[in-house]
């Protein structure tokens, strides 16, 4: 058996801390899952922030995990069901360090397939209003334009 830190017990012993002590564990419950559900790369670059209301706010590192993520985002909140936990939805935060070098590689292009491109534009019809939403009808309509 693990007995609590110092500062554990001290802060269970505060009764106003309650709240906070109880919202970090139910994150930390959270981010094992995640953790246990990600491909290990993806869990990497991806964190739980917040859940409120059914939400699961995550952070991820890059605007490609993301992506991922947000792929992943209908079976994720099925996975968050199974485990008796009301996960409704699932939103993004694309937080990268603040500290970016300036060494980094050079983006490279590449052309999509046309399933894939298929796949974004149902993937595209399927979502509700939103940034991402947005942000993939611009990239759909820049391949468009190309072809």
């Amino acid at each position: 058996m693990v007995r609590p830190s110092k500062l554990g017990r001290i802060l269970a012993a505060e009764s106003t801390l309650q709240p906070v002590l109880a919202k970090a564990h139910e994150l930390r419950a959270l981010s094992g899952l995640l953790d246990g559900y990600l491909p290990p790369e993806l869990a990497r670059q991806t964190r739980v922030v917040n859940y409120r209301d059914g939400e699961l706010v995550l952070a991820v590192l890059t605007p490609a995990a993301a992506a991922k993520v947000r792929l992943l985002a209908p079976s994720l909140v099925n996975f968050f069901l199974k485990q008796r936990l009301q996960v409704n939805s699932v939103s993004l935060r694309v937080q990268p360090n603040a500290s970016r070098r300036t060494d980094a590689a050079p983006r490279k292009s590449a052309e999509l397939s046309t399933p894939t491109l298929a796949a974004l534009r149902r993937l595209y019809n399927t979502m509700r209003d939103s940034p991402a939403r947005e942000a993939l009808g611009a990239l759909l309509q820049k391949r468009l334009a190309r072809k």
